[in-house]
């Protein structure tokens, strides 16, 4: 065959093919019809099936090899013979609702004929109706995301499963209300910030069973029922406000710390030397040579940093129960800095060292040609030059505290 799918026309390889292929089939039917006799049903019929496969294969060559009309008359008498024989025993599993047995029996009454009687129905039953089972079993014991997540495996199509995912979704949903935060710090806004990323995040989750009514209307709505209530907010009156609006839960947030340390960029004039190559000329050996000269210069280093320590408590509580269905303080630091170096000339050349005055030569002066000290010194002018400001940090720990409560929220089953 690799000579024929590089020259197609190769008539002696097609010949070649066409010989030794039928003598392949001509195998394969000889021991069909052993099997056939021996009442080997299954084996006969597997064996017709790889003289048709290879008589396929071989067509992609335009080699048409025979299968004697006899064989083949023999093959559909002995083949409804064998699928009756396994549909029925797969009819027999079926009724002992042994349902893993029948579905294999079934998908191979199908692959050999495909629409047989009612084998796509009856397999069906045997694949879905064990999940099915099992999901309605969970609904049974309001385990309602368990059973959602079983239908979800099984068609829409399949008795009343459509319906029941709807009941079970219902039935795990978790409304939640999102309060307006508290702040105890001297900080300005940020509650307001771990609420609008809390909310962001949420409304993208891609869970079926986690609903944020909207926070504006929220806090307006459960405001008016603190005011029928009692007039004043506690977690209480918040909790039976936020059953009257009809969520499963309220979201409760403090900022509870926040300190910064700022230390703005300073500039410190560094001393240094630049490297120069030099062209001379060795009379000795009449030829030119280059040798490295310095000169005194002087560079700036730049050095600065802000630190950021957040402290964020959160409670989502069931309005049904007054329990608190999760809890925790979070803690964040984050410190940004910056070390770097600026010159007016270039860095490649310049080496680290050390002199005393600029206009004439010390015992003291130093050029330091260490390569790691240079690479370093390199890297200082190649450094970033941007210092987050205390506002950018605290709004990234904001962003991560809201992450960790959606994470903590998305992640909680009730059902466990």
């Amino acid at each position: 065959t690799q000579s024929l799918d590089k020259k197609p026309d190769f008539i002696e390889a097609n010949l070649a093919l066409k010989t030794s292929g039928q003598r392949v089939v001509n195998h394969y039917l000889d021991e069909f019809f052993k099997a056939k006799n021996f009442q080997k049903d299954k084996e006969a019929v597997y064996l017709y099936q790889s003289a048709i496969l290879f008589q396929k294969r071989t067509e992609n060559y335009k080699i048409n090899l025979e299968i004697p009309s006899h064989y083949t008359n023999d093959y559909n008498s002995l083949l409804e013979v064998y699928l009756e024989d396994i549909y029925t025993k797969a009819l027999h599993l079926l009724s002992e609702e042994k349902f893993n047995e029948a579905e294999l029996l079934f998908k191979e009454v199908s692959l050999l004929k495909p629409s047989y009687r009612d084998v796509d129905d009856l397999q069906n039953v045997a694949t879905f109706e064990p999940i099915y089972r099992s999901a309605v079993s969970f609904l049974e014991i309001e385990k309602f995301r368990a059973a959602y997540y079983e239908f979800n495996n099984i068609p829409n199509s399949y008795k009343d499963t459509k319906t029941l995912q709807k009941i079970a979704l219902e039935g795990g949903l978790l409304t939640i209300g999102l309060m307006g935060f508290e702040n105890t710090t001297n900080q300005k806004g940020g509650e307001a910030s771990v609420s609008a990323h809390i909310s962001d995040k949420m409304i993208n989750l891609n869970n079926p069973f986690i609903k944020l009514v909207d926070r504006t209307h929220t806090q307006t709505l459960i405001n008016e029922q603190i005011m029928g209530l009692s007039g004043q907010t506690t977690d209480n009156t918040a909790v039976n406000a936020g059953e009257l609006i009809g969520v499963k839960a309220i979201l409760t947030g403090k900022l509870i710390s926040f300190s910064k340390t700022k230390k703005p960029i300073k500039k410190e004039g560094k001393k240094a030397w630049i490297e120069r190559k030099v062209k001379k000329y060795n009379p000795d050996t009449e030829k030119h040579y280059f040798e490295s000269e310095y000169d005194k210069i002087t560079y700036n280093e730049f050095y600065g940093s802000n630190e950021v320590n957040i402290s964020f408590q959160y409670q989502l509580i069931s309005t049904e129960s007054g329990e608190i269905l999760l809890t925790d303080i979070i803690k964040i630091y984050r410190k940004d800095e910056v070390y770097f170096a600026t010159t007016n000339y270039n860095y490649r050349n310049i080496v680290p060292g050390y002199w005393k005055w600029p206009n004439r030569k010390d015992s003291s002066d130093k050029i330091n040609t260490s390569l790691l000290e240079k690479k370093a010194l390199k890297q200082l002018f190649r450094n970033n030059q941007n210092l987050k400001s205390v506002a950018q940090i605290a709004d990234e720990i904001y962003n991560d505290i809201a992450q960790q409560i959606t994470h903590d929220i998305n992640t909680y089953n009730p059902e466990n």
